[in-house]
C-alpha cells in the first residue's frame, strides 16, 4: 500500500514515538481480542507479582517487535545491538503490562475501541498519527489518508500487523494518561497551604550563626552497639535492597600480529609491486581483486589527496606508483590510474522518481524527461513530481557541489557531462532526471588506486597465543593458583562487577557468555573454558557473589554505613547539649562561639524559600531556623546535615504582598512532578523475578 510505504519512510519518527511508550506499552497480547492467557510454560523467564512470563510469550513479543522494527525501517535484518535493545524494551513492557494492568483493573480504568479510533481519526488525532499522515510538502494533515489506511488495511498483511502493533501503543498511552490524571487529581493545593507558604516567604532576614561540624568530634569517642545497628537496619531495611551481582577477576591473552606477520605483509606488497606497476595492468580491477582495502573510484585535486601522497601526485605521471609505505596498520602501494581535466564543481538540479515497480518508475521518468527536453518548465515539474522534498520546493535545485558530495552514479553523470545535458540516472534512492546547469573551471584531477595489505595475525600467531592461554589455564586451575599465577607471570589482572542483564564485560567484544557463566558459577569457580572474544582469549574466576534481596546487616559495608549514620546522630546530641549548656551563660553570640570553639558567620536576605546559606551550603534546617527565629534572640540549636547550628536574627524585612499566584503555581508544579515517579515507584514495590539470564 502506498500509505504503508509513506509510513515506512517515516519509520524513524514512529519508532521514537514507540520507545516513548516503552514503560507502559501493552505488548503481551492484542488488548481487545485476547485478554486471557494459556497455561504457563515450564520454561519460565520471569515472574511478576505471581504472574509467570514464559519463554514462549517473551520470544513471541520479541519477534513481533523485531518485525515491526523491520517494517518501519525497511530493513531485512537487525544487528546484534538493535536485537538486544528490543529484548530489553519488550521485557520492560511486559513487566509494566502486568504491574500497571493490576492498577488499571483496581481503578476500573479501560480504553474503548471508540476512543482508539478517535485517537486516529478524531478532531484531535494523536501526534504520532498526525506525523505519519501529514503531507511533507504542504504540512497539512490528511485525515482521509488515515481513514483509507484503516479501511483497506485488512487487504494488506503488513499494514494490518502495523495497525495492531500501533493500536497497542495508543491503548497503552491512553491508559497511562488516564491513570496519571486520576493520580494527579488526588493532589489539591488548598488556599490555606498557599497562604501559609507565601506568608512564610514574606519575611527576609539577615542573621549571624554559629556552626559546629560533626567532624569536630572524633569517631573513636562514639560507641555504637550492634543492637543499635540491627535496630536501625530493621527500621530502614528497604534502604539496603540489592540486585544480584557477580565480581570476576580475569586475564586476557591478546592476539596481535607478530613481527613475522608484519614482515610477511611487507613482503607480499613488495613482491606484488612489479605486477601492479605493469602498464598492461588495470589498476582499479587489480585493487578490487587483490586488496584488503577497497578501491575508491574518485577524482581528486592534488590538495585533496591524503597528505602521504600529496607531494607524489603533484609530479606524477599516469601509471606512476608510490610505495610501498606503511599507514593505518597496512602496507600500501598507490598508482595514478588516470589524470583528467575535470570541473572543479558542478551546479545541477534534479527530479527524483520513486516507485516500487522499476518498470513504472522508468516509464514515469521517461515521460517527465521527454517533457522537460521539449521545453517544459523543469522547476515546475520538479516541484510537482520530485520525491526529494528538500530540493523540490526549490525546483529541484541542488546548487553547486564538489565531486564526491553525491552518490557515485549521480556524481559521475554530473562531472562527466556538459552544461545543458539532461540525463537519467538510477541510484539507491530512485531514478533521477538531472539537468547540468553549469560547470566550474577545469582543474587537474587524479584517480588513485591504492593496493593494501593489512597486517593481520596469522594462524601460527593465533595458535601460539592460544597455547599460552591454555598453558596458563591448565597450570592455574584454582582460584588461589590463578591469582598467584597472574603475579608470577607478571600479567595484568582485570576486574569487573556484573549484573545479570549486562550485555558485555567492558572491553570484551560480544562477551555475554562470560556474564551468563559468572551467574551460573559459585565463588572461586574458574571459567570452564578459555573464552574467545574478538582477538582476546579470556580466563576468569568468580571472586564475589551477591544475590537479589537485602544486603546482610553484618557485611562490612552495611555495618559501616549504619554506624556512620548513628554516630552522626549521637554527635548531634552531644553538640546540641553543649550548645544549650553554654547558651545560658553567654552574653552574646560571639561568647557562645568562643565556648563552642567556633566562630560567628553571617548571612543576608534569607527567607523560607531560600535554597542554601553562604558559608553553610545546602542546609534546609538552618534556613528554617533563621526564617522562624525572633530578632535579637539566640535560637535553640538545630541539627543539620553537616553540623549543629544556632542563629541570631539581626534584622528582618517584611514584604506587604504575598506572592500567592507564584506560590500556587510552584506548589502545583511540585505535585505534578510526583506523577513522574508514579510508575517507577509502583514497579519498585512489585515482586519481580527475572530469570532471562538462562535463555538470553
Amino acid at each position: 500500500m502506498a500509505t504503508l510505504e509513506r509510513i515506512r519512510k517515516k519509520g524513524g519518527v514512529l519508532v521514537a514515538f514507540m520507545v516513548g511508550f516503552a514503560l507502559l506499552a501493552f505488548i503481551l497480547t492484542d488488548f481487545f481480542s485476547n485478554k486471557g492467557g494459556g497455561q504457563p510454560s515450564s520454561m519460565e523467564v520471569g515472574e511478576v507479582n505471581g504472574t509467570v512470563i514464559s519463554y514462549e510469550a517473551l520470544q513471541n513479543e520479541i519477534t513481533q517487535a523485531e518485525d515491526f522494527r523491520k517494517l518501519s525501517s525497511g530493513q531485512t535484518s537487525l544487528d546484534e545491538n538493535m536485537q538486544f535493545q528490543i529484548r530489553e524494551q519488550v521485557w520492560n513492557q511486559m513487566v509494566m503490562d502486568i504491574v500497571m494492568g493490576e492498577k488499571y483493573e483496581e481503578t476500573g480504568i479501560e480504553v474503548t475501541m471508540d476512543e482508539v479510533i478517535d485517537m486516529a481519526t478524531g478532531k484531535n488525532p494523536h501526534p504520532g498519527i498526525r506525523q505519519m499522515f501529514t503531507d511533507p510538502q504542504t504540512g497539512i494533515f490528511d485525515q482521509s489518508a488515515v481513514i483509507n489506511f484503516l479501511r483497506n488495511r485488512k487487504n494488506d498483511r503488513n499494514a494490518n500487523f502495523y495497525w495492531h502493533f500501533l493500536q497497542k501503543s495508543l491503548v497503552s498511552e491512553k491508559l497511562g494518561t488516564k491513570y496519571t490524571n486520576l493520580f494527579q487529581k488526588g493532589f489539591y493545593v488548598t488556599s490555606s497551604q498557599v497562604n501559609s507558604e507565601a506568608n512564610a516567604k514574606l519575611r527576609n532576614v539577615d542573621f549571624d550563626f554559629v556552626a559546629v561540624n560533626y567532624s569536630t568530634i572524633s569517631d573513636s569517642t562514639i560507641e555504637v552497639s550492634n543492637s543499635e545497628i540491627n535496630s536501625y537496619y530493621n527500621d530502614n531495611k528497604d534502604d539496603y535492597k540489592q540486585d544480584a551481582e557477580r565480581t570476576i577477576q580475569y586475564v586476557t591473552f591478546v592476539v596481535n600480529p607478530s613481527e613475522e606477520d608484519k614482515q610477511l605483509a611487507e613482503k607480499w606488497i613488495t613482491d606484488t609491486k612489479t605486477e601492479f606497476s605493469a602498464p598492461e595492468t588495470d589498476a582499479a580491477q587489480f585493487v578490487t581483486m587483490n586488496s584488503d582495502i577497497p578501491y575508491v573510484d574518485q577524482n581528486l585535486k592534488a590538495e585533496d589527496v591524503r597528505i602521504s601522497l600529496k607531494s607524489f601526485v603533484e609530479t606524477a605521471k599516469e601509471g606512476d606508483v608510490f610505495g610501498p609505505y606503511f599507514e593505518d596498520e597496512t602496507y600500501k602501494l598507490s598508482r595514478v590510474a588516470s589524470i583528467k581535466q575535470m570541473p572543479d564543481s558542478v551546479k545541477a538540479r534534479h527530479i527524483l522518481i520513486q516507485e516500487q515497480d522499476p518498470a513504472k518508475g522508468n516509464a514515469v521518468a521517461d515521460s517527465l524527461m521527454s517533457l522537460v527536453k521539449k521545453g517544459g518548465d523543469f522547476a515546475k515539474v520538479a516541484r510537482e513530481n520530485s520525491k526529494d522534498t528538500g530540493s523540490a520546493i526549490n525546483g529541484g535545485d541542488l546548487n553547486w557541489f564538489k565531486e564526491g558530495a553525491m552518490v557515485k552514479p549521480f556524481n559521475d553523470a554530473c562531472f562527466n557531462g556538459k552544461k545543458g545535458d539532461i540525463v537519467k540516472v538510477q541510484t539507491q534512492f530512485g531514478i533521477h532526471i538531472i539537468e547540468i546547469q553549469a560547470v566550474g573551471k577545469l582543474v587537474t584531477k587524479y584517480n588513485i588506486a591504492t593496493l593494501g595489505r593489512e597486517v593481520k595475525y596469522s594462524s601460527k600467531t593465533y595458535q601460539q597465543i592460544y597455547s599460552q592461554a591454555n598453558k596458563f589455564a591448565a597450570t592455574n586451575n584454582t582460584a588461589d593458583k590463578f591469582i598467584e599465577g597472574i603475579k608470577t607471570e607478571n600479567l595484568t589482572p582485570r576486574f569487573a562487577t556484573l549484573s545479570a542483564n549486562d550485555r558485555n564485560v567492558n572491553g570484551l567484544e560480544s562477551s555475554r557468555r562470560l556474564v551468563q557463566w559468572s551467574f551460573e558459577a559459585g565463588v572461586n569457580d574458574m571459567s570452564p573454558t578459555i573464552y574467545e572474544f574478538g582477538n582476546q582469549f579470556v580466563i576468569a574466576v568468580v571472586t564475589e557473589a551477591s544475590e537479589e534481596g537485602y544486603q546482610d546487616v553484618s557485611s562490612a559495608s552495611v555495618t559501616s554505613t549504619i554506624k556512620e549514620i548513628l554516630a552522626r546522630d549521637k554527635k548531634a546530641e552531644i553538640i546540641m547539649k553543649k550548645f544549650k549548656d553554654n547558651t545560658a551563660s553567654s552574653q552574646s553570640l560571639s561568647s557562645l562561639a568562643q565556648k563552642m570553639n567556633s566562630n560567628v558567620q553571617s548571612a543576608t536576605n534569607i527567607n523560607f524559600g531560600s535554597f542554601q546559606v553562604p558559608g553553610a551550603g545546602v542546609e534546609p534546617a538552618l534556613v528554617a531556623l533563621a526564617s522562624l527565629s525572633d530578632v535579637d534572640k539566640i535560637s535553640i540549636p538545630a541539627k543539620g546535615s553537616n553540623g549543629v547550628y544556632v542563629v541570631k536574627v539581626t534584622s528582618e524585612a517584611i514584604n506587604d504582598t504575598p506572592e500567592t499566584n507564584t506560590t500556587k503555581t510552584q506548589l502545583e508544579q511540585n505535585n505534578s512532578r510526583k506523577s513522574y515517579s508514579l510508575t517507577p515507584s509502583i514497579q519498585e514495590k512489585a515482586e519481580i523475578k527475572d530469570d532471562r539470564l538462562k535463555y538470553f
